[in-house]
């Protein structure tokens, strides 16, 4: 009865196998540690073979090579030690080139990154500390102009000593890692360059673009094509953080945030557990992964992505908007999966210098950095009680983010069903979610230059308004006659309610006169009495 069961699994496994791309890489097991020499040793016996290789990419996480992976992915699914099986499947990454250009960034204005400049540029937290974001890409030129100043520097480590100085498991990591090749060294390629750009090119130097954060550290993680380098190099992610906190902060990375634009079309999370578990392991230490889903028009609760399905709180998902701010028709989508919006098309960014230093790209591989970067700015907010939260409590923290930058978007009709809050990525509408939450602060009303209430009593005039910005603005008063008898300028709050309070030098003589707001070449004007009735 057992070889019958053995059989029928083999032949399911072996029909399965045709569905996925080039099945010869291997087979990645979630299984107890203490129990893989056991696992090894069972396979060997079962097949008279010693051919059977065994690589760690994670703690419990062990990638198999044998002469037949068809075979050993039939023995695993069966073997009592071993609690999950998958695929070593090809990942692909989620851009799709386009050869226009833009002169402009032009999607900052629609998810208010400039408002939230006025804010925050980034870069370091309440306390001065660097906000760290992990990128997990094919390759980066690191030393592009726009992206120099921004990568992450180990300092517990010796240039091409050939040694691990800083004893955190990697040699020579001074600028992040390069997992397929066991260097420091990152290859050079486009699409890495690109994502970096877009969530961190430095700002405000007279170079380029500017990033989501205008500075802050970006460790970049060079990673092979197939699902176990993008497991490795998340594990690399997971050694630094856990060193970081194991040693009370000298050694290690603060890492808060992760970014991965790639994944694999049509697959389930119920075949990639181990990959999935990436994901708990990270939020469990504080750390929150953005993904993109698949550029390909459909649904993934039917047809399946990675990791898009992966059901993980620490996980979250994006797929894409056009530059009409409406769901891109390239872009995957699914209302339990997927989590928010972001522009994905036509994105200029950062380059290699053989495309000009600078390119237009397209795919949900923008979308996703977009959202990373716009996490890793809400995490410089410059607030003590967020402050202390984030470092006492990581995870809840990591959550915390996650649920402003849902609860922030603007909701979009073409996103309804689409994504799960409906919407697209408005990063301002979420800083103000955790300023009040966190902070006993809201931002202050921003549009059309209005008064909305004006009120005269014991000579001190007293307005509610909306302005545009936060640049500085004339008071003034006039008598019915349209003669003036009081200006003022003043600067219009970041934070709070726009309340404006002023004590007139005299008393107002007669009984009807007009308030004006002058911001720029807006005006905006409203009729008062100035009898003393009420307070």
């Amino acid at each position: 009865m057992k070889q019958l069961l053995w059989l029928l699994v083999l032949i399911t496994c072996v029909a399965q196998a045709q569905n996925v791309e080039n099945p010869t890489n291997g087979i990645i097991i979630l299984a107890d540690d203490n129990n893989i020499d056991l696992v090894l040793k069972e396979y060997n016996r079962a097949f008279q073979t010693s051919e059977i290789e065994a690589d760690q990419l994670s703690e419990g996480i062990w990638l198999l090579r044998s002469g037949d992976d068809k075979v050993l992915y039939a023995w695993c699914k069966v073997n009592r030690n071993i609690q999950s099986v998958s695929w070593n499947a090809r990942v692909s990454n989620r851009v799709k080139p386009d050869d226009s250009r833009l002169s402009e960034q032009y999607y900052l204005d629609i998810i208010k990154a400039y408002d939230s400049w006025e804010v925050t540029t980034g870069g370091t937290d309440y306390s001065g500390n660097d906000i760290i974001i992990g990128v997990v890409d094919e390759g980066f030129d690191i030393a592009h102009e726009d992206l120099k100043n921004n990568i992450y520097n180990n300092p517990g480590e010796i240039s091409s000593d050939n040694l691990d100085n800083d004893s955190n498991g990697y040699v020579d990591d001074i600028n992040g890692w390069n997992q397929r090749t066991k260097r420091g060294i990152h290859d050079v390629k486009s699409h890495g360059t690109n994502v970096i750009g877009v969530l961190g090119a430095q700002g405000n130097n007279h170079l380029g673009i500017a990033g989501m954060n205008w500075n802050l550290k970006i460790v970049p993680v060079t990673a092979g094509s197939y699902v176990s380098d993008i497991i490795e190099s998340y594990n690399y992610f997971l050694q630094v953080k856990k060193l970081f906190i194991s040693s009370g902060g000298n050694k290690g990375i603060d890492l808060k945030v992760i970014s991965y634009s790639g994944g694999l079309d049509e697959a389930f999370a119920k075949d990639y557990v181990a990959w999935c578990s990436m994901y708990d392991k990270l939020g469990a230490v504080g750390v929150l992964c953005v993904a993109s889903t698949t550029n390909s028009d459909y649904d993934v609760e039917v047809k399946g992505d990675m990791p898009s399905t992966c059901t993980s709180p620490y996980l979250l998902v994006v797929n894409a908007t056009n530059k009409a701010d409406i769901k891109d028709p390239y872009t995957g989508y699914g209302n339990i999966s997927v989590d928010l919006a972001a522009p994905g098309e036509k994105i200029l960014s950062t380059d290699l210098a053989s495309k000009g230093n600078y390119k237009t790209e397209t795919g949900t591989s923008l979308s996703t950095p977009m959202v990373s970067g716009a996490a890793a700015l809400l995490y410089s907010l410059k607030c003590a009680a967020f402050y202390e939260f984030v470092r006492d409590s990581g995870p809840e923290a990591a959550l915390a983010i996650k649920d402003a930058l849902i609860k922030g978007v603007d909701l979009k009709p073409s996103l309804t069903n689409k994504n799960t809050s409906g919407g697209r990525l408005n990063v301002l509408n979420s800083m103000n979610i955790l300023l009040t939450a966190y902070c006993d602060q809201s931002l202050s009303p921003k549009g059309a230059l209005s008064i909305k209430t004006v009120k005269y009593y014991d000579n001190i005039l007293t307005l509610t308004y909306v302005t545009p910005d936060n640049s500085e603005t004339l008071l003034k008063i006039y008598d019915s006659i349209g003669k003036e008898v009081f200006s003022k300028s003043f600067t219009p709050p970041f934070f709070g309610d726009k309340t404006l309070e002023v004590v007139l030098p005299k008393q107002l003589e007669g009984l009807y006169y007009f308030v004006s707001l002058i911001n720029g070449k807006e005006i905006s004007s409203k009729g008062f009495t100035a009898q003393d009735t009420s307070k």
